[in-house]
């Protein structure tokens, strides 16, 4: 494997170089930012260079696509008084101390963790969310599902975990990976991510063909996608 380097106006794109016995370059843009040219063996890189270049505001509009469906994250300490997401409301914690089980209830604008165990908030708080997250994931996708019938073809399977750098991810076989983090926000914004993911099983990439798919089941995409990036802020 073996890198290059070049300018494309005032903008740098570097990119790795991975050799194999295709015929042809293969040029891929990965949610991450990185950028993966596939060419055949012994090929030249300046001939690679020739192919790549071209396609250079392709690529930096890929890289900024990725980078505005990249979820943000805000640091939480898990004290009492701190304010906590769940479908888009806001509730303020509350620890009440407790011999029984520890749970986590919310109530009237309130996320109260019933526990002794004070040093183990955050664990309960994210044991909670992950319980919900479940459920609620799967409600949504089912309704989606018996909305748009035409994606039930691929035996969709759904599961979540909390993730860093992505919303959702969906495999060509039809498994679904959505951010855990989404349980903040509210359906309307977790149906667009699901929706979105089920339009990468008719169109892989972020292309024209792609953008009208989801425009066409889902017009009100774009107020939805600013809508997360802006409460989850």
């Amino acid at each position: 494997m073996s890198k290059i380097q070049y300018k494309y106006g005032s903008k740098t794109i570097e990119a790795e170089i991975v050799y194999s016995n295709r015929k042809t370059i293969d040029l891929r843009v990965f949610p991450e930012g990185n950028i993966i040219i596939t060419a055949p063996e012994n090929s030249d890189v300046k001939n690679i260079l020739e192919k790549v270049k071209p396609k250079s505001k392709w690529i930096l509009q890929q890289q900024r696509t990725f980078e505005l469906y990249k979820p943000f994250t805000t640091e939480r300490l898990y004290i009492a008084g701190e304010t906590h997401r769940y479908l888009g409301r806001q509730y303020k914690l509350v620890i009440n101390p407790t011999k029984g089980k520890p749970c986590v209830k919310l109530s009237k604008g309130l996320m109260i963790v019933e526990t002794n165990d004070t040093e183990n908030i955050e664990k309960y708080v994210i044991g909670d969310y992950k319980k919900r997250a479940t459920l609620v994931f799967d409600g949504i996708l089912k309704d989606i599902l018996n909305e748009f019938p035409q994606f039930k073809k691929y035996n969709i399977s759904l599961k979540h975990k909390f993730m860093k750098k992505r919303w959702g991810s969906c495999s060509t076989n039809g498994n679904i990976l959505l951010n855990t983090e989404l349980i903040k926000a509210n359906k309307a914004c977790i149906e667009y991510v699901i929706i979105h993911e089920l339009c990468h099983l008719l169109v892989p990439n972020h292309s024209k063909d792609f953008y009208a798919l989801i425009s066409k089941l889902l017009p009100e995409w774009e107020k939805l996608k600013n809508k997360l990036e802006i409460s989850l802020a």
